[in-house]
């Protein structure tokens, strides 16, 4: 830091904070390439042999990377760092509680979608958070962390026990169509075919019902939550040898509310729950959920008519080139 500005050592910690978050790209590159340097002893001299050397590491360097930035990127008593773009060059400064941001992304996301659909009916606020991710320190050890709310994470609960209950109940795969990698234009054709031994029909008409049923438990609980206005947090340690991993599940938005990015882990702690509590709702969720596809799997095997065909619209999926480099 010193080498980009001598003077920010003399400076007050708010003003630290405010140029830190305000670095400019070529800021940001020297402090990278000197923390490779260091780290390392990798030495790059522009960011595209920065952004090669990156794809080539492994979870341990990305972890001790990440952990050193997080000194450059975090604010307040814990290093907090919203790993999620901000629009029109704001900062987490801008915001003093978690629910300050989500609100104005709910806001945000709102209006998108009514001047793409001028019809749109807009969705009351409930709180948003759905997988987030920050980092931060905990007790002054670096974590990855992810935010949801709970309906938003009940929901993908949900997701993830149906997937592995309709495997169960219809067994299936996907494999490569006639068209599957065949470039078009300046990318590639997706053509996946899904393969259920002769009951693709019923495997369909079962994924569709499950997914109203879950988007329509979601819609429930998000206004059961925000009814009953908890105001809890539930941590859940997802910790791996090399990925120290806090998934951070907030009740409705009171408890968006109570916590302050500047007392991140404070005021989380402020309002903890029992995790006893969380493990109960995920297993009353898994009982419904398996209630649910038992009773339609049956209906659909002794009512549904496979020859019928729902109209819907057929897509073509092409991957632009590069699009997947970000994920690996």
């Amino acid at each position: 830091m010193m080498a980009v500005n001598p003077d920010y050592f003399s400076w007050e910690t708010a003003e630290q904070e405010r140029y830190r978050l305000g670095l400019s790209d070529e800021e940001c590159f020297r402090i990278e390439r000197d923390a490779l340097k260091i780290l390392f002893d990798i030495r790059v001299d522009t960011k595209e042999k920065m952004d090669a050397v990156c794809k080539t590491f492994k979870d341990e360097h990305y972890l001790l990377f990440n952990e050193t930035m997080l000194f450059f990127q975090g604010i307040g008593d814990d290093l907090f760092y919203l790993n999620e773009y901000l629009d029109n060059d704001r900062t987490l400064l801008d915001f003093e509680t978690l629910y300050d941001y989500d609100y104005d992304d709910h806001c945000f996301q709102e209006k998108s979608w009514k001047e793409e659909v001028p019809d749109y009916i807009a969705k009351p606020y409930r709180g948003t958070l759905y997988y987030q991710w920050a980092r931060l320190h905990i007790d002054g050890t670096f974590f990855y962390a992810d935010l949801s709310m709970m309906a938003n994470y009940l929901y993908s609960v949900a997701e993830e026990i149906g997937f592995d209950k309709i495997q169960e109940l219809i067994p299936y795969e996907y494999v490569d169509g006639k068209n599957h990698g065949k470039r078009e234009g300046k990318g590639t054709l997706f053509d996946w075919k899904l393969m259920a031994n002769g009951k693709e029909a019923q495997l369909e008409e079962l994924q569709r019902r499950y997914r109203v049923y879950t988007g329509e438990r979601q819609k429930v609980a998000l206004d059961d939550f925000d009814a009953k206005a908890q105001r809890r947090v539930y941590l859940v340690d997802k910790s791996e040898k090399v990925d120290p991993h806090m998934r951070f599940i907030f009740t409705d938005q009171t408890a968006l509310q109570g916590v302050r990015f500047r007392h991140f882990m404070a005021d989380c702690r402020s309002m903890l729950g029992d995790n006893q509590e969380l493990d109960a709702l995920i297993e009353q969720e898994r009982q419904a959920a398996i209630e649910f596809l038992e009773q339609n799997h049956r209906d659909i095997m002794e009512n549904f008519d496979p020859k019928v065909t729902r109209l819907r619209k057929k897509r073509k999926i092409i991957i632009a080139d590069g699009a997947l480099n970000d994920l690996f």
